[in-house]
């Protein structure tokens, strides 16, 4: 690559790309080999053989040179050499001659070998068949040694190298077609003056007879020998084409270029990798077999060679096609046999070849492999991670930062400067932080919505599917097949297996395959004559399998014994496959449980439960983990620390396990955590009953519920019933034999009700029975214990008690909150991490403590709280705090209220019953005889359906049981509000309530307060307590300024009135500045503002209130609205543009359907807006408003008396409605404008408006 051509940065020969399939090359035969080889053979040999003797003079002693790095095209050093071909013995010699003859020919390769094969026609001919001979002897000798070489190591870690060859050099080539692309790399100061000097330096260098070495020496020599002021000129310029360049390639990285590049890039580096990847696996792998025609090849290949003398490989390869077509069948038949044969003894080989660990290892590492490219294809443009606090701060310092290592340098600086900035600078950062992680979370939830996401998911379930089908295939070749056979499934598969065996046994001859048809037909005749045993004949079979199975699992428990199962299960976790379900159904090789057994799944794992923390030694691997090159030294550094280092890890890792609890707790009360915790339970429950059903009532025959009258009545009647009306079902056939039912007299009913009685009364001693038997006792023990284990404790000493309130779960605590310090205790218990105490040893160990040692944890708790107080006192300020405490001090009010009524309101009297709940009391038994069918909320509106069709007299019975009811409830209830807990009751719910303040109306925002406006100073009683600080709470304050006497608080009073004097000669100042005039006028808006909303709050603002018509669409936006469907897939700025150009162009004819409409649309709305101003409601509110505005207008700063009798004077006419016609009109303009432009504001609650 040309020095001034860049490649993009990511673009760097880390990774050596890896392509071509497994080190074997193909199996043609030796002698096809000719040509095919390269020069790897002939001249390989030779230059070997050259650089052999050229290299053994430089040897000192016998001992070899060291040797140079490896440049071009491997060479395989121990491959046998293969002989030189007659031209190439012809050619050698004459070789060095013509390089002393025509010395400028060794610069020429293609004048070179034109006069080396003029050598090689001049030589006569009977010296070439001479060396043909001689070649054709050597090669006799030359390829058992070269097929017996192809099979060694060293030619397959030789193939592998060569591919890894080729792989560079197509990833050289792509990079420097890419980086053409790209903008030039610049070129450094030395590499400027080196172009600058080069042609003068070159000169100099040749006319003294020096070398191109000597030319870089001497512009290297000149270089040092200039000044520091001339290099940074040189060094300057470089900067200079640093920046543009740093410019333009951050361009380019949006271009669609760089992200195909990119694409590209992945995709070549991913297949380089797993190529190579296979190939050093499948090194151990058996070679593939010849087929049929190169066995026929190797054969007949000497005889054509010698029928074909000179042909080239491709002829010869191509004469023994033809001669292959031609073989009739009976010849070709030998040598088909002999290929299956080999390729029979392949499969077996590769089947064992499967079964090593290298191919486990090898399925793993594909799969890291292919999910890398996966990665780096899809994932190439999802938005990147925003930075942290510390590097935004790093980032902005880059040019402050002195290079170099150790203190006062590098990045030990930035960790300095970063330590020693305040909170209030970093505050910055982090508002900087937040903002950029919000702009990310909603980039990557739009990057995930995209189908490069989806594409990338696609991909992700592709490979694990491949990696799931491949790993159970190994699995299967490793332990299946030394597993021992399924059992039978049932004792039809039996009696099938025997029928089967019966067959070939008379046959006398082996079993032939059968096609589908033929199986599935054989089984169902198997089926017919296993239909016609008796049930005792079946029982036989019934009896063998469950000694087949039970054979079988003791055949499978002496398998699990072996050391083999072992390492089964090992792989089996690594490779994520069923561990034990291949076994009893190895065919399928399904995840199932041995009995079909359906266990509910466990419930999803929210995402705000927390996760268990890791512990000391994971935490250990993962801050270290970056340190080290390879993982495998981790265990060996936790194995050497001593036992005050890990006491540091540890310390972490107890931390870590506190937070951990805390969150756990908060979780467990939250209405999620609770939630979760709940169908946990129930989930478990079932899984439970389902084991214990499995296990203790398997194959015994549970009694089972009879049915009732109706449902015999049911079962006689359903099969008339569908003869006669065949098109009900379902719902509507139940009710017509429920409707039969209801028919019959009361002695055809006693037929079905007795025979029902005697089922039940037959079921209910059966059911004693079973209960006896030691399945269900031990059922029964299962579910006993489990419910046991779950229960929960009721009160004080074991007894029924009411349950808690359910409390509202506290609001989440925000990451920024500062984390409140522990107590001395806890202190105490983060030191002795590690010790292997458990808590209340730690806790009798503390107490036990010197009196010293605890004031220590004392007083370190007391300075770690004092710094949090600070710190929280801060952070409250911000809006994330201010938010925090207001939803903590709602939520602290909503648990009192629920704590308040679960204490106070437990004698509460019950809310008495509604008419239609006695009427549904006292008939529903009635009711139930009449609608057996009806059951729950059928029967109850069955009842509400009655009550609502009885007369006023038969309603008024059941109106006045309502009402006594009432009376007595209301009676109780004010006997109740008299207790003290109700009163109790009451002051609880009325300590959540805020004070009230003096006027409740709603504070208008008005402009900001000018930083230049003078403060109001603080009254006596105010200096007094602040030079009194420290003095006590705000009660005792208040008292001991009470405690002085006159001549002590005038002091205070005298420098408060001085104060004040001061402060409204500052605010006379303020007023007359134009920073103060513009904040009263503003003010003045303001109060008009909020006036002017509290008006249209009271008067328009309530739900009853006329809404104001919104303003119609014009033609155009109606022309927008039609077209707009027929642009789908643009961006809304094309559409826009696309769709004013579209307007542009209509003519009259076409716009005139879109301004008629208009028009239409506009006198609807002038109609409605008309009726709206009509109303009684916006006339107050225009009244209201036109008042505030005359009111503002009018008020003048020189007179106040006038504009009050001009108020007065004002009234009477505003009464009579005579009004000047502009002030009307600029009236009505306002107020449409005012209204028009109020929807959103309407849905605003002020309560204080009135």
């Amino acid at each position: 690559m040309d020095g001034d051509e860049t490649v993009p940065m990511e673009c760097q020969e880390g990774q050596e790309g890896q392509e071509g399939q497994e080190g074997q090359e193909g199996q043609e035969g030796q002698e096809g080999q000719e040509g095919q080889e390269g020069q790897e053979g002939q001249e390989g040999g030779q230059e070997r053989q050259e650089g052999q003797e050229s290299a053994a003079p430089e040897a000192t002693n016998g001992t070899a040179p060291p040797e140079k790095k490896k440049r071009g095209r491997p060479k395989d050093l121990n491959a046998p050499p293969r002989p030189q071909t007659p031209k190439s013995r012809v050619q050698a010699p004459e070789r060095e001659r013509i390089k002393q003859e025509r010395p400028e020919l060794t610069k020429d390769l293609k004048a070179m070998m034109e006069a080396l094969n003029k050598v090689w026609e001049e030589a006569p001919q009977e010296e070439k068949d001479r060396l043909q001979k001689e070649y054709d002897a050597e090669m006799e000798i030359w390829r058992p040694k070269w097929d017996a070489y192809r099979k060694t190591d060293s030619y397959k870690e030789f193939c592998i190298e060569k591919q890894d060859y080729k792989d560079r050099k197509e990833k050289k080539k792509f990079l420097k077609a890419e980086s053409k692309k790209a903008p030039k790399r610049p070129k450094s100061g030395y590499g400027l003056y080196s172009d600058e000097a080069r042609d003068r330096v070159k000169e100099a260098v040749m006319a003294a007879g020096g070398g191109m070495g000597d030319i870089g020496k001497r512009i290297s020599e000149e270089w040092n020998a200039l000044s520091e002021a001339k290099k940074a000129e040189y060094q300057e310029v470089a900067q200079k084409q640093k920046e543009e360049f740093q410019v333009k390639f951050a361009e380019y990285k949006m271009t669609d270029d760089w992200k195909e590049f990119q694409t590209k890039k992945a995709k070549m580096d991913g297949r380089h990798a797993l190529n190579k990847l296979q190939r050093t696996t499948y090194k151990e792998a058996p070679p593939k077999p010849a087929n049929a025609f190169n066995l026929f090849k190797n054969k007949y290949m000497k005889q054509v060679q010698e029928e074909k003398k000179g042909a080239s490989a491709g002829e010869l390869s191509k004469a023994l096609g033809e001669k292959w077509k031609n073989t009739p069948p009976e010849e070709r038949a030998p040598f088909e046999k002999e290929a299956n044969a080999l390729k029979e003894e392949f499969r077996k080989k590769m089947v064992e070849f499967k079964r090593q660990k290298s191919y486990v290892k090898f399925l793993q590492k594909r799969v890291v492999v292919k999910n890398k490219e996966n990665r780096l294809v899809n994932l190439n443009t999802m938005p990147k991670k925003p930075k942290s606090v510390y590097a935004l701060f790093r980032e902005d310092i880059k040019e402050e930062v002195p290079a170099g290592k150790g203190e006062g340098k590098g990045m030990k600086f930035v960790k300095n400067k970063f330590e020693e900035m305040d909170e209030e600078a970093k505050q910055k950062y982090k508002e900087k932080e937040a903002e950029l992680k919000q702009k990310y979370n909603e980039e990557v939830k739009d990057f995930k919505e995209g189908t490069t996401f989806k594409e990338f998911k696609k991909t992700e379930e592709k490979i694990k599917r491949e990696m799931m089908t491949e790993a159970m295939k190994v699995m299967t070749l490793k332990f299946l097949n030394d597993a021992p056979a399924e059992p039978p499934r049932n004792p039809f598969s039996i009696f099938v297996g025997e029928k089967r065996k019966a067959s070939v046994e008379e046959a006398g001859e082996p079993k032939k395959k059968k096609s589908k048809q033929e199986a599935k037909d054989e089984v169902a005749a198997f089926k017919a004559e296993w239909g016609k045993l008796d049930k005792d004949m079946k029982s036989v079979y019934d009896e063998k399998q469950k000694e087949a199975r039970k054979k079988w699992q003791e055949e499978v428990k002496a398998y699990m014994e072996l050391p083999k199962w072992q390492e089964y299960v090992e792989e089996a976790k690594a490779l994520r496959v069923p561990v034990r379900g291949l076994l009893s159904k190895k065919k399928k090789s399904i995840k199932k449980l041995k009995n079909g057994m359906k266990l509910l799944p466990l419930p999803d794992r929210p995402e705000t439960m927390p996760s268990k923390p890791p512990k000391a030694k994971r935490i250990f691997f993962q801050e270290k983990r970056k340190e080290v090159e390879d993982p495998a030294k981790l265990s060996e550094m936790w194995d050497a620390l001593t036992e005050e280092e890990r006491k540091v890890w540890d310390k972490k890792a107890a931390d870590l396990e506190m937070e951990y609890q805390e969150e756990l707790k908060a979780f467990h009360e939250s209405d999620e955590g609770r939630e979760f915790l709940k169908r946990m339970s129930q989930v478990r429950r079932s899984r439970a009953c389902a084991v214990a059903k499995d296990k203790h009532l398997a194959g015994v025959q549970v009694p089972k519920k009879p049915p009732g009258a109706l449902d015999l009545y049911g079962r006689e009647k359903v099969k008339e019933l569908k003869k006669a009306k065949p098109e009900l079902k379902g719902a509507d056939l139940k009710k017509e034999i429920t409707e039969c039912w209801k028919a019959f007299s009361d002695e055809e009913k006693t037929v079905y009700q007795d025979k029902a009685k005697g089922m039940q009364q037959e079921y209910e001693e059966k059911l004693r029975a079973f209960k006896e038997t030691e399945n269900f006792k031990s059922y029964q023990a299962a579910m006993r214990k489990f419910m046991k284990s779950n229960k929960k404790p009721q009160g004080k000493g074991g007894g029924k008690g009411k349950p808690k309130a359910n409390l509202p779960a506290p609001p989440p605590k925000p990451e920024s909150m500062p984390a409140k310090p522990g107590h001395a205790l806890k202190l105490y218990m983060k030191e002795q991490a590690g010790s292997g105490k458990k808590i209340p040893e730690m806790a009798s160990a503390f107490r036990e403590l010197p009196d010293e040692e605890k004031a220590r944890f004392k007083e370190m708790a007391e300075t770690q709280l004092k710094e949090y107080e600070e710190k929280m006192e801060e952070w409250l300020k911000t809006d994330e705090g201010k938010k925090y405490a207001r939803d903590t001090k709602n939520v602290q009010k909503r648990r009192k209220v629920a704590i308040a009524k679960d204490k106070f309101l437990k004698d509460e009297p019950k809310k008495p019953p509604t008419p239609l709940a006695i009427f549904s009391q006292e008939k529903r038994g009635e009711f139930a005889e009449k609608f057996p069918e009806s059951k729950g909320l059928m029967l109850n509106s069955k009842i509400a359906e009655a009550f609502r069709g009885l007369s006023e007299d038969e309603r008024k019975e059941w109106d006045d049981k309502a009402k006594g009811k009432q009376d007595e409830y209301e009676e109780k209830m004010e006997e109740f509000k008299k207790t003290p807990e109700y009163k109790k009751y009451q002051s609880a719910v009325r300590s959540t309530r805020p004070a009230p303040k003096g006027k409740a109306k709603a504070k208008p925002k008005g402009p900001p307060v000018p930083d230049t406006m003078p403060k109001k100073p603080p009254a006596a009683m105010m200096l007094f307590m602040k030079a009194n600080k420290g003095g006590g709470k705000l009660q005792q304050q208040v008292e001991a300024w009470k405690a002085l006497d006159a001549e002590e608080q005038k002091k205070f009073k005298d420098e408060a009135k001085e104060k004040m004097e001061q402060y409204e000669e500052d605010m006379a100042e303020f007023r007359k500045s134009a920073e103060g005039k513009k904040y009263y006028r503003l003010q003045a808006a303001a109060g008009k503002k909020s006036r002017v909303e509290q008006a249209r709050q009271k008067y328009l603002g309530q739900e009853d209130a006329p809404k104001a018509p919104k303003m119609p669409p014009g033609a155009y936006q109606l022309f927008v609205q039609d077209k707009r469907p027929t642009l789908a897939g643009k961006s809304m700025q094309e559409v826009a543009k696309e769709l004013s150009a579209l307007w542009s162009q209509c003519s009259a004819e076409d716009k005139k359907p879109f301004e008629e409409k208009a028009a239409e649309l506009k006198e609807d709305y002038e109609e409605k807006l008309k009726e709206y101003k009509n109303s009684d409601a916006y006339k107050q509110f225009d009244k209201a408003q036109k008042s505030i505005q005359k009111t503002q207008g009018s008020r003048k700063p020189k007179s106040k008396a006038k504009p009050r009798k001009a108020k007065a004077k004002a009234k009477p006419k505003a009464k009579a409605g005579r009004k000047p016609k502009a002030a009307a009109t600029k009236a009505d303009s306002d107020s449409d404008s005012d209204v028009m432009g109020s929807d959103s504001d309407s849905s605003s609650s002020s309560s204080d408006s009135d």
